[in-house]
């Protein structure tokens, strides 16, 4: 649920920033998605297209860059792709680890249509 919280966010800003150039429409919206952002792109869609309704931005394609979840290993610095969400070093096995990306969630550009076509 909390997809409408963040989709709302988004839709907020893809209207501003496209007001702000004096674009006649936002066309696409390109988006980074971590592994661990918790975010569900099928749901932002779903909310995306009733959320945009009326506005610039309504039928803009949204475009999703996943990327993955990497943990660094506190005993031995090594890092590591998460493939099946297990917070282990591929190199000693320890549980101590952090995870230092896979949480992103932001909007890494917009395309506009502007008002001179």
């Amino acid at each position: 649920m909390h997809e409408l919280s963040v989709t709302q966010s988004l839709v907020d800003i893809a209207n501003a920033e496209g007001e702000k150039v004096n674009a006649k429409r936002v066309t696409k919206i390109k988006m980074v998605l971590g592994a661990f952002s918790g975010l569900v792109p099928a749901c932002i869609q779903e909310y995306f297209d009733l959320l945009s309704e009326g506005c610039i931005c309504e039928k803009a394609k949204l475009e999703f860059t996943r990327i993955p979840a990497i943990i660094e290993c506190e005993k031995c610095g090594k890092k590591t792709e998460l493939t099946h969400f297990r917070l282990v070093c591929g190199g000693c096995g320890s549980r101590h680890v952090k995870l230092i990306q896979g949480r992103e969630f932001y909007i890494e550009s917009l395309e506009v249509e502007d008002n001179f076509s």
